[in-house]
């Protein structure tokens, strides 16, 4: 069951699994995560074979920093953090983490930062409340299309699925279910809908979906791109009226948004 503390995507490795298995989950999402953000625009490394032997210690610390950037794109107070709320972006409508959503977002920002593409994250910035809305909306929808995916082919299939949907997002017509499912490529191969449980009790997962869904109803949203903020990760305080127009530091004049969101609104 869903835990009421919003993890944030560096968290996930305390996965709730403990002993054994719990170090050995922790141990691939790090190993995963640190491909990912390695990776070249010819796709490798693949796995941990595919890097060069480090020698001097050089290719260790190339290795960090390129983990860290693509880490504080997600999260954190630096200014490019998009400060992605975990319960929007990587859980599951039952309140499970999802490593497919989160491996999968993460690849594709990195693909953005290898084609230097910075049109794409203010582009993303700009649809982020429609896309956000249709992310909390569609869970079931998208978990069931996650569920449709080949195994081993979920991660870059949700990348290219999110990728989609954030171009969809440029239209404002309203989403729908049967839209969500195309932009998956899985049309005809996955059956969505809704289904009322028989029982008069609560299930933990109907437990944990209405937790997700109430916590976010009262979430802080970003007084820029109205996207929800992770205050507890990643905030940043914003001069209503910047210092250069005379606006001072008193409350009244302050507000929340995201790092990348103050930074772009103000370049």
């Amino acid at each position: 069951m869903f835990e009421p503390e919003i993890v944030t995507p560096i968290k996930t490795l305390d996965m709730p699994l403990g002993g054994a298995k719990g170090f050995r989950a922790a141990l691939k999402t790090l190993i995963d995560f640190s491909l990912i953000a390695n990776r070249n625009q010819q796709g490798t490394p693949n796995k941990i074979i595919d890097q060069q032997d480090d020698t001097d210690g050089s290719g260790t610390s190339n290795a960090l920093e390129l983990i860290l950037e693509l880490a504080r794109r997600i999260t954190g107070n630096d200014h490019g953090s998009l400060g992605l709320h975990p319960a929007v972006y990587f859980y599951g409508p039952s309140g499970q983490h999802q490593a497919p959503m989160f491996m999968g977002t993460a690849l594709l920002f990195k693909r953005k930062l290898l084609n230097n593409d910075p049109l794409f994250f203010s582009k993303f910035a700009a649809r982020r409340a429609m896309l956000e809305k249709t992310l909390v909306d569609y869970k079931s929808t998208i978990a069931t299309i996650l569920q449709g995916y080949v195994s081993k082919h979920r991660v870059e299939k949700y990348a290219q699925f999110l990728d989609n949907l954030i171009e969809r997002t440029g239209n404002t017509k309203e989403i729908t279910n049967e839209e969500i499912v195309s932009l998956s490529g899985l049309t005809g191969k996955v059956f969505v809908g809704s289904s009322q449980s028989g029982s008069v009790d609560f299930s933990d997962t109907v437990k944990s979906e209405t937790f997700i869904r109430k916590a976010l109803e009262s979430a802080v949203k970003c007084s820029i791109c109205n996207g929800y903020l992770d205050p507890s990760k990643s905030v940043s305080y914003d001069h209503i009226t910047r210092k250069r127009e005379g606006g001072c530091g008193s409350a009244a004049n302050c507000d929340l948004t995201h790092p990348y969101c103050n930074q772009s609104s103000k370049s």
